[in-house]
């Protein structure tokens, strides 16, 4: 065998061996691409339904909020109608205070005095009676 034949021979395996750690490499490559992509695929599906989540609540938190904007004005057309009603409610008040109070007072009174009276003359009836 010449030299020659054995260089020849020599690279033919050189190259087959190189032929073969290459191919080893590129399966590796392609096996941690392909995890990649399956790691990535399954963040974006995380994202996704991430996503989704906080459209619900956001849709939730509107709804809240929307509620509770009706709530404060509902409490602010409860005060403004509790001020518009506290003119009518002094003026009751007032007239309460000058005119039926003083009657009340008075018919108290009198009913008061009717009741001495009554009693007064029952007594008066009813102690004769006795003595006779």
């Amino acid at each position: 065998m010449d030299p020659l034949s054995v260089l020849y021979i020599a690279l033919a395996f050189a190259v087959l061996i190189l032929a073969v750690v290459v191919s080893i490499a590129m399966w590796g490559i392609r096996r941690n691409v392909e995890h990649l992509a399956q790691r990535l695929d399954e963040s974006l599906r995380q994202i996704e339904m991430t996503s989704e989540d906080l459209r619900k609540t956001h849709a939730s938190i509107r709804d809240v909020v929307s509620g509770l904007d009706r709530a404060v004005s509902n409490v602010t057309h409860f005060t403004e109608g509790v001020r518009a009603l506290r003119g009518p409610v002094d003026i009751a008040l007032k007239v309460l205070d000058h005119s039926v109070s003083p009657a009340m007072v008075g018919f108290a009174g009198g009913l008061a005095g009717i009741k001495a009276a009554v009693s007064h003359i029952f007594r008066s009836v009813v102690g004769k009676e006795e003595k006779r």
